[in-house]
């Protein structure tokens, strides 16, 4: 369980349940973590509840989707709903 305490994926928690806090944890996996931090993942919470978390997950930035949809074989168009990368940028030319 170290990957649950490492502050370079939980820098803004105390203390977490891998049981309650899930679809959290995956996200930050998912999005900061390293190859160990997905391995754990994938034998506790395994690759359907992986795969629920990505298409469910809000914050992914684009390339980070990209890359777990291409990964999973996921039709990106389903997850991309959900994304708040999909919101214009206030900083984009209209």
């Amino acid at each position: 369980m170290e990957t649950l305490r490492k502050k370079s994926l939980f820098w803004d928690v105390e203390a977490l349940d891998p049981n309650k806090d899930g679809s959290f944890i995956i996200g930050r996996i998912l999005h900061f973590g390293d190859t160990d931090d997905f391995a754990w993942a994938m034998r506790f919470y395994g690759r359907e509840q992986l795969e629920k978390t990505l298409r469910s997950s809000v914050g992914l930035d684009s390339k980070s989707l990209s890359f777990w949809c291409q990964f999973f074989n996921i039709d990106k168009a389903t997850c991309t709903k959900n994304q708040s990368t999909n919101q214009p940028s206030a900083f984009s030319q209209r």
